[in-house]
C-alpha cells in the first residue's frame, strides 16, 4: 500500500509512515479484512466508511502537521483518520453530532492506545471555539463552499482540507489561511453516493 502511495506522488516521509504503521484491517469486518489495503472505500461499520488509503494520505500530506500541530477534525468517521492525525500531531481535537458515531471511534482510538486526542458530540460545523486556532482544520463531511465559522478558527498560515459539493461529485479542496484571506487549490475530485453526502453533513 505503501509502495502504491509513493508511486501515485504522496512524498511526505512522516505520512507514509504513518500510513504504514496505522493497520486498517482493524477498521473493518472479517468479510472486507482480505481488501483493508486495497485503494479503496470500504464500510467500517455503523454506517461509516472507511476512506482510501490514497484519499487519507492526499488530504492529510496537504495539512502539512509537525509532531506540536494543533487539529481540529469534523466528522468523527470511523476513527481511522483520527489515528493517523495522532500520529502525526500533537493534539487533536473531534468534533461530530452524533453521539453514537463518536461513542463509536472514541472507543476505538482508545483501545489502539492514541490518548493525546479529546472527542465531543456537538455541531460539528461550529468546530470547537474554545480550543481555537488551529494549525490544520480536517473536515470529513462535505460543504457547498468553504465554512466561514470553521475557516475563522484557523490561525494564520494554517491549513484546512474541506470536501465541497453536495451531490454526486466531490471536489476535495485545500485552504490556506493567508492574512485572514483564503487560498484554495483542488487536491483531487471523487464521485460519490447522494445519500452518502447528505448523511455526511453535521
Amino acid at each position: 500500500m505503501v509502495k502504491d502511495l509513493r508511486s501515485r506522488g504522496i512524498e511526505g516521509e512522516r505520512v507514509l509512515a504513518a500510513m504504514g504503521k496505522v493497520p486498517r484491517h482493524t477498521f473493518v469486518s472479517q468479510e472486507h479484512c482480505a481488501r483493508a489495503y486495497e485503494d479503496a472505500e470500504l464500510p467500517a461499520g455503523g454506517g461509516q466508511p472507511l476512506v482510501s488509503p490514497y484519499l487519507a494520505a492526499r488530504t492529510i500530506e496537504y495539512l502539512d502537521l509537525e509532531p506540536d500541530s494543533k487539529v481540529l477534525q469534523v466528522g468523527a468517521g470511523c476513527g481511522y483518520r483520527t489515528v493517523l492525525l495522532c500520529e502525526l500531531a500533537g493534539s487533536v481535537w473531534v468534533a461530530d453530532h452524533r453521539k453514537e458515531v463518536v461513542v463509536a471511534a472514541q472507543g476505538r482510538v482508545r483501545e489502539m492506545g492514541y490518548s493525546r486526542v479529546t472527542f465531543r458530540n456537538a455541531k460539528a460545523c461550529r468546530g470547537w471555539r474554545e480550543h481555537a486556532p488551529y494549525d490544520a482544520i480536517l473536515v470529513t463531511c462535505a460543504f457547498d463552499q468553504v465554512p466561514g465559522e470553521l475557516f475563522a478558527e484557523l490561525r494564520d498560515g494554517g491549513r484546512m482540507v474541506v470536501p465541497l459539493g453536495l451531490g454526486p461529485v466531490q471536489t476535495w479542496n485545500g485552504v490556506r489561511n493567508v492574512d485572514g484571506r483564503t487560498r484554495s487549490e483542488k487536491l483531487l475530485t471523487l464521485r460519490a453516493d447522494p445519500a452518502v453526502c447528505s448523511a455526511r453533513r453535521p
